[in-house]
């Protein structure tokens, strides 16, 4: 991605979105905590199906469990252990997803819970039992059956996030104008661990999407602040003598050498989306401003 071709590559993306018969996988991730991953996964997908699309999710972060939690969902017939431990076709996506809907059961999606098991396994252990590639395998057997696929991944760069960055197309970087070191893990997300997985796969993907901030009131002051840190960032990853990276697309997509514009997407802060874990119910099936914010966010990323 250049400054110049921004536009290009977006519509690409959603070019493919509309025409392919498979999902489209997004990993959620950012290699800081506390950004607010967990909940913008189950608002996108409840979003999603808002508008008629066919959704799954995977909670690929046994550590903390955060998406099985939020949604109160409990493994299936099959767990992701025995699922990713399985050979060819012994067990079917059926056996492992949970099916989630609303109390008034007017919309649902698929998930799959996290493994406890997986938990429990070192990082030695994990690779030993799994190829890296386990996760995009067996999602693979199942991306016909939905328009997107979305993982909420753990905020490290282990086996689970390498896996979960592996098996997407894209990758969905929240960020908090307010923590610098989430703006700079999101830079060392797109400089060197996207370009690590690309490298790996030896596809393209998946592609990093421009970072938003999530969920904090901001002011003319903050943004200020913010653009400060983020053209420090930038400045940086530019004169890296040993990994030098242009991140200004990434963090300023609007910008273009005739249209100085360093505007970054905001979805705004609301209490009712915060707290929608007491009630296991997205909130964007409650509350129409939920609505509003999480359609601006699926009409800047993932639709025309």
């Amino acid at each position: 991605i250049k400054p110049d071709n921004v536009s290009e590559i977006a519509k690409l993306i959603k070019q493919k979105i509309e025409t392919t018969s498979k999902a489209l996988t997004v990993a959620i991730y950012n290699n800081k905590g506390g950004v607010g991953k967990t909940t913008t996964t189950v608002n996108l997908a409840a979003m999603l199906t808002i508008l008629k699309k066919k959704v799954l999710i995977v909670d690929f972060d046994p550590n903390q469990r955060d998406l099985t939690n939020l949604l109160g969902i409990k493994p299936s017939k099959e767990t992701l252990y025995s699922w990713l431990e399985a050979k060819n076709t012994q067990i079917s996506i059926k056996d492992v997803i949970c099916r989630y809907k609303t109390p008034n059961n007017l919309y649902s999606f698929d998930a799959i819970p996290a493994d406890e098991e997986l938990a429990y396994l070192g990082e030695d252990q994990l690779r030993q039992l799994f190829k890296l590639s386990r996760l995009r395998q067996v999602l693979e057997t199942s991306k016909s059956q939905y328009d997107y696929i979305l993982i909420d991944s753990s905020p490290n760069w282990r086996f689970f996030s390498q896996s979960t960055l592996l098996a997407s197309d894209v990758v969905l970087i929240p960020t908090k104008h307010n923590n610098m070191s989430s703006l700079e893990n999101a830079a060392t997300a797109i400089k060197s661990f996207i370009p690590q997985i690309q490298q790996e796969r030896k596809d393209g993907g998946p592609i990093a999407l421009p970072i938003f901030f999530n969920g904090e009131k901001i002011n003319e002051s903050q943004i200020k602040t913010a653009q400060k840190e983020i053209n420090s960032i930038i400045e940086q990853a530019r004169e890296d003598r040993i990994n030098q990276f242009d991140l200004l697309p990434y963090f300023y997509p609007y910008y273009s050498q005739h249209k100085k514009d360093c505007r970054v997407f905001e979805l705004p802060s609301y209490a009712h989306i915060a707290n929608s874990s007491f009630s296991h119910t997205p909130a964007v099936y409650n509350y129409k401003i939920a609505r509003d914010y999480y359609l601006a966010l699926v009409k800047e990323y993932f639709l025309p």
